[in-house]
C-alpha cells in the first residue's frame, strides 16, 4: 500500500471498528448449531460510495412515491408523481375510471378531425364534365366525378355490364355512369383540342428577321397525280417506284425552281391520298404555308379531296387548286370548278379568291403557271424567320434503320439546326451525328423551311411530334421523359383495354347462343412510324363489337426474334409493311407456328386483318325453307302415328320440319321418315302424296301445316356481328 494512503479507510468495505456482532449476531453457546442464516445486507450509507454519480448532481432525486387521488365518484386510484419519467413506470398503478360519455366524446372528436382532414383534401365537385371520342379509363372517370372506382364497377354490374378497374370506357358508357350519380357528361368540343399552328416569330426577332422559302403541301385524292406533278417539278421518278402506284408516306423535298428568271427555293411535302392516311394529311396541313389541292379533271371531287380541303381550311392556309390530267379523254375542268363551289372554293375568274390552274403532270402543261402562283402567294404572306433563334420544328417522318439506328425526317421551322446539336423530338433525344438533305448530301447546318434527315436519336420518334434544340443532354432527356410517360400510359390503356375502348355494345349481356368478346392480338412493324400510325387508324374503323384488336407491339424497324416469341406466347399475328423478315426470323416463326404476313399496299393489310377477325366469329345456323305440305290423314297406332300429306309447295326432304296448327307451333324438330307408297325416299316433289313421321311426335291432326327446312352453317361478317350485339342505349338511360 502506498505510504500516502496508509491509515485511510477502504471505501469498498465497512470500517474494521464495527463490532462483528452488528453484522452477524451470535446465539448463546448452549444454543449454537450448524444451521445457516441469511446475513443482513449492509446499510445504504455503506454502499453509497460504490454507486455511480447522477447525470445532474443538482437535480433532485426522482420521487418514487405514488400519490393517491379520489375522483368525483369517490373511487380511489393511484397515479405516479409528475416528476416520474415515461416508460415502464406507466404500468404501475391503477388507471382511472373511463365512462361511456368520455368514450363518445373522444369518438366524436376523432370523427370531426377526419372529416376536417378529408374536407381539406377534397376539391369542389363539378356538375358538368366533358368527354371526348377517345373515352377515358375507369380510374380517370372515378377521379373526375370523385367517386370510388369500386362503386362505379358495382353500378355498371347492376346494369349488366362487367369490367375491370383498368379498362377504358367509351363516351356513352361514361355518360351512363354520370347519369347514375346525377351528373351531366357532354361531348368535348373538338375545336379546343385542335392543334393550332405555332408561331415561331415574336416581336423580339424583328431586328434579325430574314426571308425564308415557303412550305407547300400537295394534297388530294388517291391516283389524282400528286407525286407525278412533283416528279415533273423535281425532274425525278418517285411515282414509278411506289408500290401499287400510290403514295404511302410523306415525302419532303427541297427543290429549286425558276420563277421569272430567278432561282427560288421551295419545300414541297407530298402527302398520301389514300383514305387510310388521314393523319398524314392533317399533319401536312399543320406545318405548311400553302396548300395545293390536286383534282383530276376526269374524276372530279372525291372523298379524300373533301377531306384535304377541310384540313387546309382548318389550318387557315392559302389554297391553290391544280386541275390535273387535262390531256386525258373525258376531262372536264369546268365541271370540276362547279363541284368545288360545294367546298366554298370559288375560282378567281368567277369572282372568288381561289387560284385554279389547269395542268398536265405528264406533259408539263401549266406547271410554270402553278409555280408562278405559288411564288406570288408566298410573297403576299411575307414569310420570314430568325436564324439566330433556337432550332425548332416538326417530325415529318421517322423509321428505324438496321445499320444506323433511328432516322428522323425533320422540318426546320425556326432557327438553325447544326451538326452536333442536342435535340429532343417527342419521346426521343440525342446528339445529331449525321445531318443530311433530301438527296442524301451531308450538311453542316440547315435553316428554316428545310427538311433534313437526322441520325443520332436514342429512339424512333412519333411522326407529328415537335422537336427542339436543347442546351445540354440533361435538358433534352427531361423533355423526352415527359413525353415517354404519356406514351407509356397510352400503351398501358391499350394493353389493359384489349386494344380498343370498352363500349356498351361490347359489354352488354348477350344470350348464351352468341359468342363472348374475343381478341385478336397483333404485332405491327413498318418501315416508318407514319405508316404504322396510318395502319392502326385504319384498323380502328373496323367493327369491333364482337372481335376487338389488341396491339401487343407496334413500331418501325425489322421483324425480330423477340417479336416472334411474343406472338407465339400470345397467339397473335405479325404484320410487316414495306419490309421482309430475314431467314433466321422465318425459320424461327415456322418452328413456333407463328404466322408472319408482309404487305406493300396498305389496303391489302386491312382486308386480311378483317378476314382474320371474321374467321374468329362463330358460324351461325340458318334456316333455309325447302317446301310446305298439308296433313290429309293420320295412320298408325298411338305410339307410331304417321301423317299422310300432300306437298303444296316446293318439296319435302329428309331434314327438319315445323308443324303448325293454326297459328300455334306444335312441333319443331327432325323428320324421322319419309315414304312414297311403301318405299323410303329422300324427297317428294310438289303435288305428290307421301307419308311422314317425326321424332318424338305423334299428335298429328288433319289440317296441320308442315314447313320443311334445312340448317345451313353460314359465316358471319363483322357488320352482322356488330348488329347482333348492338345495345339500345335508350334502354340503359343514356
Amino acid at each position: 500500500r502506498p505510504p500516502a494512503l496508509q491509515g485511510a479507510p477502504l471505501p469498498n468495505r465497512p470500517q474494521t471498528s464495527a463490532p462483528p456482532s452488528a453484522a452477524f449476531p451470535q446465539r448463546p453457546s448452549d444454543q449454537q448449531d450448524m444451521t445457516l442464516h441469511r446475513p443482513q445486507p449492509p446499510s445504504l450509507r455503506v454502499l453509497e460510495p460504490l454507486m455511480p454519480p447522477p447525470l445532474n448532481p443538482d437535480a433532485p432525486r426522482r420521487a418514487r412515491d405514488l400519490v393517491q387521488e379520489v375522483d368525483e365518484d369517490g373511487d380511489t386510484y393511484k397515479e405516479e408523481d409528475e416528476t416520474k419519467g415515461k416508460g415502464k413506470g406507466k404500468k404501475k398503478g391503477k388507471r382511472g375510471k373511463v365512462t361511456a360519455e368520455m368514450k363518445r366524446a373522444a369518438r366524436k372528436a376523432r370523427e370531426a378531425e377526419r372529416e376536417e382532414k378529408a374536407a381539406g383534401q377534397q376539391r369542389e365537385r363539378e356538375e358538368i364534365f366533358e368527354v371526348g371520342d377517345e373515352g377515358m379509363s375507369l380510374i380517370q372517370l372515378a377521379d373526375m366525378i370523385q367517386e370510388d372506382p369500386s362503386d362505379i364497377v358495382r353500378t355498371l354490374f347492376m346494369k349488366g355490364i362487367m369490367l375491370s378497374m383498368n379498362q377504358v370506357l367509351d363516351k356513352n358508357t361514361c355518360k351512363l355512369v354520370a347519369a347514375e350519380y346525377d351528373l351531366l357528361m357532354v361531348d368535348k368540343d373538338t375545336t379546343k383540342d385542335t392543334k393550332s399552328r405555332k408561331d415561331y416569330v415574336s416581336e423580339e426577332d424583328i431586328e434579325h428577321l430574314q426571308p425564308r422559302p415557303p412550305v407547300v403541301t400537295v394534297m388530294g385524292h388517291v391516283d389524282h397525280g400528286k407525286t407525278s406533278l412533283l416528279d415533273y417539278i423535281r425532274k425525278s421518278r418517285v411515282a414509278a417506284r411506289e408500290a401499287g402506284g400510290i403514295t404511302q408516306g410523306i415525302g419532303a423535298y427541297n427543290t429549286t425552281v425558276e420563277v421569272d428568271g430567278e432561282q427560288r427555293m421551295v419545300c414541297f411535302l407530298d402527302t398520301p391520298g389514300h383514305e387510310a392516311f388521314s393523319a398524314m394529311r392533317a399533319r401536312g396541313a399543320q406545318v405548311t404555308d400553302i396548300a395545293v389541292i390536286i383534282v383530276a379533271a376526269d374524276d372530279g371531287i372525291r372523298p379524300q379531296t373533301r377531306e384535304a380541303v377541310a384540313h387546309a381550311q382548318a389550318a387557315e392556309v392559302p389554297i391553290i387548286v391544280a386541275i390535273n390530267k387535262i390531256d386525258k379523254p373525258g376531262a372536264d375542268p369546268e365541271r370540276v370548278k362547279t363541284e368545288l363551289l360545294e367546298l366554298n372554293l370559288v375560282p378567281e375568274e368567277w369572282g372568288g379568291n381561289t387560284p385554279m390552274v389547269l395542268v398536265s403532270a405528264k406533259k408539263g402543261e401549266g406547271i410554270a403557271d402553278l409555280l408562278q402562283i405559288i411564288s406570288w402567294t408566298a410573297e403576299e404572306k411575307a414569310l420570314v424567320c430568325n436564324p439566330l433563334n433556337k432550332a425548332q420544328g416538326t417530325v415529318i417522318e421517322a423509321h428505324l434503320d438496321r445499320k444506323v439506328g433511328p432516322v428522323a425526317t425533320l422540318l426546320v421551322q425556326a432557327g438553325t439546326v447544326k451538326h452536333g446539336d442536342i435535340i429532343s423530338a417527342g419521346g426521343a433525344y440525342g446528339k445529331i451525328r449525321v445531318l443530311k438533305d433530301d438527296l442524301g448530301n451531308n450538311l453542316e447546318s440547315a435553316g428554316a423551311s428545310v427538311p433534313v434527315q437526322v441520325i443520332g436519336l436514342n429512339l424512333t420518334p412519333m411522326a407529328g411530334e415537335e422537336w427542339s434544340a436543347a442546351a445540354n443532354e440533361s435538358e433534352a432527356r427531361d423533355a423526352a421523359e415527359v413525353v415517354q410517360e404519356k406514351v407509356r400510359m397510352q400503351r398501358m390503356a391499350e394493353m389493359t383495354g384489349g386494344g380498343s375502348m370498352v363500349t356498351l355494345s361490347s359489354l352488354a349481356t348477350v344470350d348464351e347462343d352468341t359468342e363472348a368478346m374475343q381478341k385478336l392480338n397483333l404485332i405491327i412493324k413498318g418501315d416508318s412510324m407514319g405508316v404504322v400510325e396510318a395502319i392502326k387508324a385504319s384498323l380502328a374503323t373496323l367493327p369491333q363489337q364482337s372481335i376487338s384488336l389488341r396491339y401487343l407491339l407496334s413500331g418501325s424497324g425489322d421483324i425480330t426474334l423477340s417479336d416472334i416469341d411474343l406472338a407465339a406466347a400470345s397467339g397473335g399475328l405479325v404484320l410487316g409493311f414495306n419490309l421482309e423478315p430475314n431467314d433466321l426470323v422465318e425459320t424461327h416463326a415456322k418452328r413456333l407456328g407463328v404466322r408472319v404476313m408482309t404487305y406493300k399496299v396498305i389496303y391489302d393489310l386491312i382486308d386480311d386483318v378483317k378476314a382474320a377477325m371474321e374467321g374468329k366469329l362463330r358460324t351461325v345456323e340458318e334456316k333455309v325453307p325447302v317446301g310446305t305440305a298439308e296433313v290429309k290423314a293420320v295412320f298408325g297406332s298411338s305410339k307410331s302415328k304417321v301423317a299422310g300429306c300432300v306437298v303444296t309447295q316446293g318439296k319435302l326432304q329428309r331434314a327438319f320440319i315445323t308443324v303448325k296448327r293454326g297459328k300455334q307451333v306444335v312441333f319443331d324438330g327432325k323428320m324421322a321418315s319419309l315414304r312414297r307408297i311403301k318405299d323410303d325416299v329422300e324427297e317428294v316433289s310438289e303435288g305428290v302424296e307421301c307419308g311422314l313421321g317425326a321424332e318424338n311426335f305423334t299428335e298429328w291432326k288433319e289440317g296441320d301445316k308442315i314447313e320443311c327446312y334445312t340448317m345451313v352453317s353460314k359465316s358471319r361478317r363483322l357488320e352482322e356481328a356488330q348488329a347482333s350485339t348492338a345495345v339500345d342505349l335508350s334502354t340503359l338511360g343514356v
